[in-house]
């Protein structure tokens, strides 16, 4: 069961460059555990402190560790939202408003798009 927080942003990258983007900028953790999930229309991009962070979400859906108020996150990205741009749909495990954390993640997706 997934739970989060969804937020859609937009960009004129291609989905190759954005993921490049992603990896190459990502700088709260120092070695990051991607999971790169191409599906029908979109491509899912889950990303996490470590492949424990990882297992954990995947077992009990986005949460945030009580300690530290960090927690995965997953990058959907869908090339064909329109024919000049393509969307991010970004799912936090909390809001924005809420989380330092979140509000890190979202600002740093912003300054990449």
């Amino acid at each position: 069961m997934f739970t989060g927080i969804d937020y859609v942003l937009y960009t004129q990258k291609k989905q190759e460059v954005f993921i490049q983007d992603v990896k190459n900028s990502f700088s709260l953790w120092s070695n990051p555990h991607y999971v790169i999930d191409d599906e029908d229309e979109t491509t899912d991009i889950y990303v996490a402190k470590n492949k424990y962070m990882f297992d954990l979400m995947d077992e009990k859906g986005f949460y945030t560790n009580k300690d530290s108020g960090e927690g995965p996150f997953l990058l959907i990205f869908n090339s064909n939202y329109s024919s000049d741009s393509n969307s991010i749909t970004l799912v936090l495990p909390k809001d924005i408003e809420t989380s330092k954390f979140a509000r890190k993640v979202f600002e740093w997706l912003k300054t990449i798009l």
